[in-house]
């Protein structure tokens, strides 16, 4: 095998370059549609380091195994109707706005009014019913109006409620306007529905694709997303954890984290002790965790007053007779 000369290697990069020799090769440019794994690896360890920097359900067991929802990550919460899914998220948002003075929340509620939402929040936060609000409104109670006041002008100036079906586009824009508003970046944000965006059909590949199109949408965002979505009618038996594929038409390719959210109250075959346990209780089935591989399925209590969902204390647990 021959050896090459200096001058015949310079020639033959020359070849390959275009005429230009291996001292004047073009400036490198960063690629678009992928970064070096040093770059890679700097933002892994940025993520370790700085766990505060991730979204907290506020429920210990969850949060553990999930190490927090980071930046342009989706969570997919699926259930049936008036389980739960939102009342979970809800509880989240309250509890970050209290302990944590720079949280921000942009909450997409397609779902409901933004008075009901903001009613809701407004109830989590001072541990009463809407019934007690409602009604200490009307009578003009100047103590809860005052309660009221105080919390839209300190934890509750912290959320944006959008009661509208936007386009993602539309969703960017909102996502602006609360940028330079706030003067940071939103912590977190809630979309309730996915059936409920705008655009596609309301089949497997429609659901899918907009799924799809909210995962690159997070990410373009940088913002951890936590997504509602409807169980199908088929899933599994009332009252029991359908798993991973309990979402309507699916949608879970697309989440890094999907928690089931059912209410075993709906169950058939429960005793009399169950059905007194179960009557306002309430299961996370974490079902699909990409970052620990660690699922659980966890009951908590949901207050029928205020909507504030916590472990069971040992008063709430009925007698067994």
């Amino acid at each position: 095998m021959d050896v090459l000369t200096p001058e015949q290697v310079a020639s033959r990069l020359a070849a390959v370059h275009g005429g230009e020799t291996a001292g004047s090769l073009p400036e490198q440019k960063s690629p678009r549609r992928w970064s070096a794994t040093a770059t890679v690896v700097d933002n892994l360890v940025g993520f370790i380091r700085n766990p505060a920097e991730r979204w907290y359900l506020g429920f210990p067991e969850i949060d553990l195994a999930t190490r927090g929802i980071g930046k342009g990550e989706v969570l997919l919460v699926v259930g049936r109707s008036h389980t739960g899914k939102s009342q979970v998220l809800l509880n989240g948002i309250v509890s970050n706005l209290i302990n944590d003075p720079s949280a921000h929340v942009v909450i997409f509620a397609m779902d409901e009014p933004r008075e009901l939402v903001v009613m809701k929040l407004f109830c989590l936060r001072q541990g009463k019913s809407s019934t007690e609000v409602e009604e200490a409104i009307k009578a003009g109670d100047q103590t809860v109006l005052a309660e009221l006041k105080e919390a839209a002008s300190n934890e509750l100036s912290r959320v944006a409620v959008v009661d509208d079906s936007l386009s993602l586009e539309a969703m960017t824009e909102v996502m602006d306007e609360a940028r330079q508003w706030w003067g940071c970046n939103p912590s977190f944000c809630m979309m309730d529905y996915l059936e409920l965006l705008p655009g596609g059909d309301a089949d497997a590949s429609g659901v899918t694709a907009k799924a799809q199109a909210v995962k690159r949408w997070a990410k373009s965002q940088r913002v951890p997303i936590g997504l509602v979505h409807q169980a199908g009618r088929g899933a599994g038996h009332p009252g029991q954890a359908a798993g991973i594929h309990a979402g309507r038409y699916g949608g879970e390719q697309e989440a890094i984290f999907v928690l089931e959210v059912y209410r075993k109250r709906d169950r058939v075959d429960l005793s009399d002790w169950e059905k007194m346990y179960h009557a306002n209780s309430v299961n996370m089935n974490l079902c699909k965790n990409k970052r620990t591989a660690r699922l659980l399925d966890q009951t908590y209590y949901l207050d029928p007053e205020c909507g504030h969902v916590h472990p069971y204390w040992d008063e709430l647990v009925p007698s067994d007779g």
